[in-house]
């Protein structure tokens, strides 16, 4: 199979197949689990093919004429592919760990699609380059956390995942607004194409603001630690796997590959991360539930990252 179908598959199976699951968990929970295991393992599989590529810097490309214009262009490079294959290994275990966990429990098939979609979501993303479908593969990632957060739907359950939304529901909303600035800058939403441009320091900060508050940083940071009362596979897929690393991946698929970061910017984010890796860390000294304990670790970690990355060195980027 040419290298491009697999960087196809690898997004569409989860993507696509998440939807057939609810079906299937009507004629049996078994062949259900198995199958939302098999699409997650299809992404794995297919992530690990494209390992040799990206480990001798030949990037992989799929294209595709979009609507208005806009193409759907999917890109494997290095950077992406080592998100893809962490994602979707750590997202197999979490899907095996599913079986026994979530089968005590109602709302088994939204659960299976949530999660399934979710990974898929993260596919995407990963491999988008295109600011455009990024942001689409952002949000299908916060409506599917939205959901997972408040599955056991009591109303504690439900505040704290509208909580998580509106959060990162802002953030995103604003680096929406930075997506339109850079297509009035430069007419294009290519990544490829705008590798190398300057933003105004604005534009940088509205992107900032959406990434720091999907990766729980401080001030946007409290969502986390709330969303511990969802299950605990559904906590790791947070903590873990997916969805605080996301703004780590964006940050530095924008600010180390594509846009120069602004040295006033880049001094905010240092200043931003190193409180948060502070701050969180004495509020895990404090805390007695395990989970809020984990979150705190989580949001101190990521700051660490986005504190590496923030340096713009080598030595930096290896702390990624």
């Amino acid at each position: 199979m040419p290298r491009a179908a697999i960087l196809l598959v690898c997004v569409l199976v989860p993507l696509g197949g998440a939807f057939i699951l609810p079906l299937l968990g009507r004629v049996s929970a078994l062949v259900r689990n198995l199958c939302a295991l098999c699409l997650v393992c299809v992404s794995l599989v297919c992530a690990l093919l494209l390992v040799p590529a990206a480990l001798a810097s030949q990037d992989v490309t799929w294209s595709a004429a979009g609507p208005l214009g806009i193409s759907l262009t999917l890109t494997a490079d290095a950077l992406a592919v080592f998100m893809a294959v962490v994602s979707s290994l750590v997202g197999a275990v979490i899907m095996l760990f599913s079986f026994d966990y979530i089968s005590h429990y109602d709302n088994q098939n939204e659960y299976y699609l949530m999660a399934t979609l979710f990974l898929g979501a993260m596919m995407g993303l990963v491999f988008s380059a295109n600011l455009i479908f990024l942001f689409v593969f952002w949000e299908i990632t916060a409506i599917a956390s939205w959901r997972l957060i408040g599955f056991y739907r009591s109303k504690t359950d439900v505040l704290r995942a509208d909580k998580a939304f509106l959060i990162t529901g802002f953030g995103a909303l604003l680096m929406l607004l930075a997506i339109v600035a850079v297509y009035g800058q430069t007419g294009s939403f290519d990544l490829a194409a705008l590798k190398g441009t300057t933003l105004p320091w604005i534009v940088s900060g509205l992107f900032l603001v959406g990434m720091l508050s999907k990766s729980a940083t401080l001030p946007f940071h409290t969502w986390l630690p709330d969303a511990g009362v969802a299950p605990s596979p559904v906590t790791a897929l947070l903590h873990a796997a997916v969805l605080v690393k996301i703004g780590v991946y964006v940050f530095a698929r924008l600010f180390l590959v594509t846009f120069p970061l602004d040295p006033g910017m880049r001094t905010v984010v240092l200043v931003a991360s190193a409180a948060s890796a502070l701050v969180s860390a004495g509020a895990a000294l404090v805390e007695t539930d395990i989970k809020r304990i984990v979150a705190y670790s989580t949001v101190s970690q990521i700051a660490f990252i986005f504190l590496g990355l923030a340096t713009g060195t080598a030595a930096g980027a290896v702390n990624f």
